[in-house]
């Protein structure tokens, strides 16, 4: 019960952060020609990536998924620094090339849209929230489903799309979307789900009228570093290994760029309670290991964006020292970071090996220096 309230937690957070934080910003209108509100309704054709052997045999069909979502345009501050920026959240349902085995997934994701093109015709929009997928694996009823154990899931989504404008405020977009599935190890097994789709959505924009104020760009710490620490909660190797808590401390040096990307280099070390458990199960002489061979300490590159109150940030790691070497010393995080204030931030992590995901995990960070 404890690691779904990990997961509840974490995940709300996701979803409630970019309202939350970005809600701070007073925006401007510049330009008559930019909506405040977007609605938009979408279908989806695609399939799932088979990722381990079992799937080639019992994918069936490919996967066909509508949406609806709702997003607000953000103009003035950090959003001046692309050609549209907006916020939304939308909701997704689709089916996942087996009803029997894989069933069908439900998630809410509140999402980020920006112009990466001149004048925000290309746009990416990248998410996170929370998944429900109706079938999982069960020793007895469904064994074959490998890739999830759980119905509450993590879902991460990027979506490439280009609107083509009509008449009447309506335009038509056509999109590639990349959609992951994973409970962060939780409950085993968990493989996870990934499906890619193209898409076309039909989309309504409220245009304002004109309004011409502007407003200032808040000065941002270009420089910091910071230290962390952050819990999660998952199984190691197998359904039948402990439920155990991991915990993690970081030190970052974090860039933050005049176009609010981000670069940096970090270092972390790494303690998990499931190494002990599986030892336990596996070794003679498991009484012998200690704190210092259940740690990993290791190397970091990071990027990502600054959205005002809140970061996004991809890091990539090596780990320099790893006594059990169980999954592999290369490692990936993706997290989420808002502002809570007096030099703190909230920070929700899903943390994965090759991208096989190994944990969720939340805690806070501090700012010891910036600039």
């Amino acid at each position: 019960m404890k690691g779904y309230l990990t997961i509840l937690a974490g995940l709300f957070f996701c979803v409630a952060t970019p309202f939350t934080a970005l809600s701070q910003q007073n925006p401007s209108l510049p330009d008559d020609q930019l909506p405040t509100h977007v609605i938009n309704f979408s279908i989806h054709k695609g399939f799932l990536i088979p990722h381990y052997g079992l799937m080639d045999y019992y994918l069936e069909d490919k996967t066909l998924g509508i949406r609806l979502s709702i997003e607000k345009v953000v103009q003035g501050g950090w959003a001046d620094s692309f050609s549209y920026a907006s916020r939304g959240v939308e909701i997704y349902h689709t089916s996942l090339g087996n009803p029997k085995i894989l069933g069908h997934s439900t998630h809410l994701i509140a999402f980020g849209n920006l112009g990466i093109h001149s004048k925000g015709k290309g746009r990416l929009k990248f998410g996170g929230g929370i998944a429900f997928i109706s079938e999982k694996f069960d020793l007895e009823n469904n064994i074959k489903n490998a890739a999830i154990g759980s119905s509450l899931n993590g879902a991460i989504a990027f979506e490439y799309h280009f609107p083509i404008s009509l008449k009447g405020g309506f335009s038509l977009s056509p999109s590639l979307r990349f959609t992951h599935y994973s409970n962060g190890a939780y409950r085993l097994p968990n493989l996870g789900l990934n499906l890619f789709s193209m898409g076309l959505s039909l989309e309504k924009n409220r245009t304002p009228k004109y309004n011409s104020s502007k407003t200032e760009a808040p000065s941002l710490e270009r420089n910091r570093l910071q230290a962390g620490l952050s819990i999660g909660r998952n199984q190691l190797i197998d359904p039948e290994s402990q439920l155990s808590n991991n915990y993690n401390l970081s030190l970052q040096y974090i860039h933050t760029a005049p176009s609010n990307f981000i670069l940096g280099l970090g270092t972390d070390i790494h303690y998990s309670q499931s190494y002990q458990d599986y030892y336990t199960r596996n070794s003679a002489d498991a009484s012998s290991l200690g704190l210092l061979e259940s740690s990993r300490a290791g190397l970091t590159g990071i990027v990502g964006i600054s959205l005002g109150a809140t970061e996004i940030h991809g890091n990539v790691g090596y780990y320099i020292y790893d006594h059990q070497k169980i999954n592999g010393s290369l490692y990936q995080r993706f997290y989420v970071l808002t502002k809570l204030g007096k030099g703190f931030r909230l920070k929700f992590c899903l943390k994965s090996h090759n991208a096989k995901a190994e944990t969720f995990e939340l805690g806070l960070t501090k700012d010891l220096w910036k600039k």
